[in-house]
């Protein structure tokens, strides 16, 4: 399983970089993929809480 720290820095980079899209499309996949990774990290650290409901 990876990192949670590396997870999180991830996604914050995929948010960051949805912001400087026109494309609304990719707008949307970057930040799925942001909440994606930071549930990924929620699990690698054993806290189901932080979940993000899809």
């Amino acid at each position: 399983m990876e990192d949670p720290l590396k997870l999180r820095e991830l996604a914050a980079w995929y948010r960051e970089y949805a912001e400087r899209t026109e494309n609304p499309v990719i707008w949307e996949a970057r930040l799925r993929m942001a909440e994606d990774l930071e549930n990924e990290a929620a699990l690698a650290e054993g806290d189901g809480a932080e979940l993000a409901l899809a």
